[in-house]
């Protein structure tokens, strides 16, 4: 099938909604961030649509470059979580090996060490969640057992999880749907239709269980990489799944920290 037959648009999404309340369930989803490490005008943007929607926000912070204005900045906003993105999103593999700050090629001595430090620049911020979201979404499985013991209970990456926990006392909650991509060097956003598609097929593969079904489907963004369609199309779904009786979008804290909340039947 042509990539373009398969894009979706508004009523698709509608439908999929109304096939889980015909079920007497609600679909779950959640926002996630990444890059976060100072005010901008991209950022400013994007508190301004969560206030507007009532939408939460999980928003990834770089600690090593994670600015004392961004951290007043959010003091006080409802509904905003701030969860540990890597330390300073820094590529240490070598050329022709998917990027990753914590991969394959480095020792557990440095890489403890980042985390612990990480962990400790971001646990004063008002708003910080102990859920730790590895860099281009990847983390080596040696590195997985320093987490819980460092006080994080949480990770984030993407694609559906095979388990509900990572290892003890790690609980996955990934992203699904990456709304800005690289084309050509360049990075934007992957259209309406793409990212409709894209959210209704991982909702429908929770619903008719082809994956795990009580994990929200998460919608990643890159606010320093949008561009007005990209948040045009953000808002229109948040306020979609808002307002339909089937819909409902999640904190990071009701996945991370109080699951029991979720009520996704």
């Amino acid at each position: 099938m042509k990539e373009g037959m398969r894009r979706a648009g508004w009523d698709d999404l509608s439908r999929e909604l109304d096939a889980w309340m015909v079920e007497g369930r609600v679909a779950t989803l959640w926002w996630r961030d990444d890059d976060a490490i100072k005010v901008t005008g991209a950022l400013e943007t994007m508190l301004e649509i969560c206030k507007k929607t009532r939408t939460p926000l999980a928003l990834a912070v770089i600690p090593a470059h994670a600015t004392d204005g961004l951290r007043q900045r959010i003091v006080g906003l409802e509904g905003i979580s701030v969860l540990q993105h890597g330390y300073a999103h820094a590529n240490h593999e070598p050329e022709g090996i998917k990027k990753s700050e914590f991969g394959a090629n480095r020792e557990v001595g440095p890489v403890e060490s980042e985390l612990r430090e990480g962990l400790k620049r971001l646990a004063e911020w008002e708003s910080f969640l102990p859920v730790f979201v590895p860099p281009w979404n990847r983390i080596d499985v040696r590195f997985l057992g320093n987490l819980p013991r460092l006080g994080l209970v949480g990770i984030s990456a993407f694609k559906a999880r095979k388990t509900c926990y990572s290892v003890p006392g790690l609980l996955a909650g990934n992203c699904h749907v990456d709304i800005i991509q690289s084309k050509d060097g360049t990075r934007g956003f992957i259209g309406m239709g793409a990212a409709l598609r894209a959210m209704i097929d991982h909702l429908s593969s929770r619903r008719l269980g082809r994956v795990d079904r009580d994990e929200p489907s998460g919608i990643l963004t890159h606010h320093l990489d949008h561009d007005d369609e990209s948040w045009t199309f953000m808002e229109q779904a948040l306020s979609l799944i808002a307002n339909h009786p089937a819909g409902r979008w999640l904190g990071a804290k009701e996945i991370f920290i109080n699951p029991s909340q979720q009520e996704t039947v």
